[in-house]
C-alpha cells in the first residue's frame, strides 16, 4: 500500500489477495501501530466501496484517517510513504505494520 497525500493507493496484489471484493473496510489498532484492509460485505459498518471494473490500483480517500497515522506515528510531511503488507486468509484480510513504512 502506498499512503499518497491524502491517499491510500491499493495495488493489484492486495487487491488479488482479497479476492477483488466490492468493497471494503480500513480498521487501525493506534496501540499496535497496525492499519487492517478487510473484505467486507455492503452492510457492514462503514464500507468503503471499489470500483467494478478491471483495474491495475486503485485509490481510498482518507485525509483525516492518514492526518491521524501521521500524528500517531510522529511522522513530519506530506511525503509518500510505502508499507508492505501481510495477507490474513483467515480474516480475509491484508495487516499494514506501519512501522515498517519507508518513504518512497
Amino acid at each position: 500500500m502506498d499512503m499518497k497525500n491524502d491517499l491510500f493507493v491499493l495495488d493489484d496484489a492486495t487487491l488479488d489477495a482479497l479476492g477483488r471484493p466490492k468493497q471494503v473496510q480500513l480498521l487501525i489498532n493506534t496501540q499496535q501501530r497496525k492499519l487492517v484492509l478487510r473484505a467486507c460485505s455492503a452492510e457492514d459498518d462503514e464500507p468503503i466501496f471499489l470500483p467494478d471494473m478491471p483495474i491495475i490500483s486503485t485509490e481510498i480517500s482518507g485525509r483525516k484517517l492518514l492526518q491521524n497515522i501521521r500524528t500517531n506515528m510522529g511522522w513530519a510531511g506530506m511525503e509518500s510513504r510505502i508499507c508492505p503488507g501481510t495477507y490474513l486468509p483467515s480474516h480475509k484480510a491484508v495487516c499494514f505494520d506501519l512501522n515498517r513504512v519507508k518513504l518512497a
